[in-house]
């Protein structure tokens, strides 16, 4: 129970580093209301990997910059917890393997 805790905490900090990785998407936000509209379209900056879970609004944050004030998708960030989790959990998994595999090599005198 310990070592799924752990593994849990180790993927949630995984998954709130992932921040500083900004995926390019397809996404636009209304950045101004002053010009032609074209130019006020603009790529939203996102924040989070492999499912972006933090975007920029234009609202309420410094432009093109993700922060704690942005919008919060949680199904996304669940998506990002859940594969963080998975690959912590595969990690520990195969290290257990090959430390099985050293220990029974040096049992048979190899």
């Amino acid at each position: 129970m310990l070592r799924l805790l752990l593994s849990v905490i180790v993927a949630l900090l995984i998954t709130i580093a992932t921040i500083w990785i900004n995926p390019s998407t397809d996404e636009r936000a209304m950045y101004g209301f002053e010009g032609p509209l074209e130019q006020n379209w603009l790529p939203r900056e996102v924040g989070g990997w492999p499912a972006p879970f933090l975007a920029d609004n234009p609202n309420t944050s410094v432009i093109h910059k993700i922060g704690v004030e942005d919008n919060f998708r949680a199904g996304s960030f669940l998506g990002s917890l859940s594969f963080w989790l998975l690959v912590v959990l595969m990690s520990q998994r195969f290290c257990r393997w090959v430390a099985r595999a050293v220990g029974a090599s040096g049992r048979d005198g190899v």
